[in-house]
């Protein structure tokens, strides 16, 4: 969470696949199913890359930490977007 610190917006996906202790694959797979906010940074019709809003890492682990039970992350994207003027972070 250094880079959050020093005002750095994002994470990459292996960054925020670290700090939630899953695979990267996982995180990707969670991003292309559109349960996982994301940024896709391309050009054209090219591959690109994504990036994680930082923000949203950090509010999940603080619903998870405030729910007090496990939470399914489909359901928290619903909410985070409706409270993120539609996702925006």
């Amino acid at each position: 969470m250094r880079k959050r610190t020093n005002g750095v917006p994002t994470y990459t996906v292996p960054e925020a696949a670290a700090l939630l202790s899953v695979s990267q694959e996982y995180v990707y797979r969670l991003i292309q199913a559109d349960s996982f906010p994301a940024l896709h940074l391309r050009r054209g019709g090219g591959q690109g890359r994504y990036v994680v809003p930082a923000k949203a890492v950090e509010q999940l682990l603080d619903f998870a930490v405030g729910a007090g039970n496990c939470i399914d992350v489909a359901e928290w994207v619903d909410t985070w977007r409706t409270n993120s003027a539609g996702g925006a972070a």
